[in-house]
C-alpha cells in the first residue's frame, strides 16, 4: 500500500484563498479501509481497496475577517450489510465548513461559533493532515450498522430442526 500524505498550513491556506482539488486513492486511507469490504482482486497476497475520494478544499476569508475552509467530497465505498452480510455500496457526497481558530488546545472549548451545526472549528495548524480529515469525516458519515434500504434478497440462515433437549424427560414422565 502506498502512503500518500498531504499536509497544509490551514491558516495560510485560508488567508491566500487557495484551492486544492484532488482524487485520493482509498488505498491511502488505512483507518477507513478497516470498515470497507474489498474487491476480490488480490495483488501480491494483499487485498487492496479499489476506488477513490474526489475532494475540493477551498480556503477563504469572510467579510468579518474569519478564516474558513470548505470541504466537498464524493466517494463510492463498499461496506458489509449487517442484515444479509452481503456487499453494500455507499455513495457519499458530503460538504463541510470549518472556521480556523487561532486558539490553543485549552482555549478551543471557550471559542464560540454562532451556535450552528453548519460550521466546525479547526485549530490553526501548520501541518493539518488532509487525509486524516477526509477519513474522519467519511467514518463519521457512515451508518453505524449499514443495511440495504429494501429487501436484502436471499438471506442465508442456518435453520433446521434441532433436537429438543427436554425430549428425554418426556419419556420419563410417561413411565
Amino acid at each position: 500500500m502506498t502512503k500518500h500524505t498531504i499536509f497544509i498550513d490551514n491558516l495560510a491556506f485560508a488567508k491566500k484563498n487557495e484551492c486544492l482539488t484532488e482524487n485520493l486513492s482509498l488505498a491511502d486511507c488505512s483507518r477507513l479501509n478497516e470498515l470497507l469490504l474489498h474487491s476480490a482482486v488480490i495483488t501480491q497476497s494483499v487485498n487492496k481497496p479499489t476506488g477513490s475520494i474526489s475532494y475540493i478544499l477551498q480556503g477563504s476569508t469572510d467579510s468579518v475577517g474569519r478564516h474558513l475552509l470548505n470541504l466537498s467530497l464524493t466517494t463510492k465505498i463498499t461496506t458489509t450489510c449487517q442484515r444479509c452480510l452481503g456487499e453494500m455500496p455507499l455513495n457519499l457526497s458530503l460538504n463541510f465548513n470549518y472556521l480556523i481558530g487561532e486558539a490553543t488546545d485549552t482555549d478551543l472549548s471557550s471559542v464560540e461559533i454562532d451556535n450552528s451545526d453548519d460550521i466546525d472549528l479547526q485549530q490553526a495548524s501548520q501541518n493539518m493532515d488532509i487525509i486524516a480529515l477526509l477519513e474522519d469525516e467519511i467514518i463519521m458519515a457512515m451508518p453505524i450498522a449499514p443495511t440495504h434500504e429494501g429487501d436484502c434478497g436471499v438471506i442465508v440462515s442456518q435453520s433446521g430442526e434441532k433436537a429438543n433437549p427436554f425430549a428425554v424427560l418426556k419419556g420419563l414422565i410417561n413411565s
